[in-house]
């Protein structure tokens, strides 16, 4: 007998921060506050990556973006090679737990207008979410649930199948 499924969620759920971060299989990056701008720009550049948590004493302090950089130092007329990051790096920074499910880190970066989540397991960052590739989960999602939706359909029109 099956269970008939009450929600969306039941037929194909949402995947976790945990879920997420374990897909990319990286260490974190990070940068202590005391390095400058331009080594945390040439950081970002070298791995190809556009955020970096501030790590300070094992905690999060901060988060500094090329954006940061770009707004904060090339519009300040400040030095890159002579700012530290603790200068421009973002301290209000909003984060996840690994158990937050992706529908909420969208609102969540909408609502605070970010485009990345570090990932939180008490004091350690486990992992950062991008919108690319939290919207990529989304759209994967979804493509799964209509498949779902549409076997799902064909089950219940076809009961018999060896009656083809």
């Amino acid at each position: 007998m099956r269970i008939p499924l009450t929600s969306m969620e039941q037929l194909v759920p949402f995947p976790t921060a945990q879920e997420m971060v374990e897909k990319t299989q990286e260490p974190v990056l990070s940068v202590p506050p005391s390095k400058t701008v331009l080594d945390a720009l040439k950081l970002m550049a070298e791995k190809d990556v556009r955020f970096l948590p501030v790590i300070e004493n094992g905690t999060l302090a901060g988060v500094i973006s090329e954006r940061d950089c770009a707004r904060r130092v090339i519009l300040g007329k400040l030095a890159a090679d002579k700012t530290p990051v603790r200068d421009i790096m973002a301290k209000d920074v909003s984060t996840v737990t690994p158990e937050t499910k992706i529908p909420e880190c969208i609102r969540l970066m909408y609502q605070k207008d970010v485009g990345y989540l570090p990932v939180m397991r008490g004091n350690e960052v486990i992992g950062v979410l991008n919108i690319r590739d939290v919207m990529h989960a989304l759209i994967v999602r979804h493509e799964r649930l209509l498949r779902k939706l549409g076997e799902e359909r064909l089950s219940v029109l076809h009961t018999n199948p060896s009656s083809y």
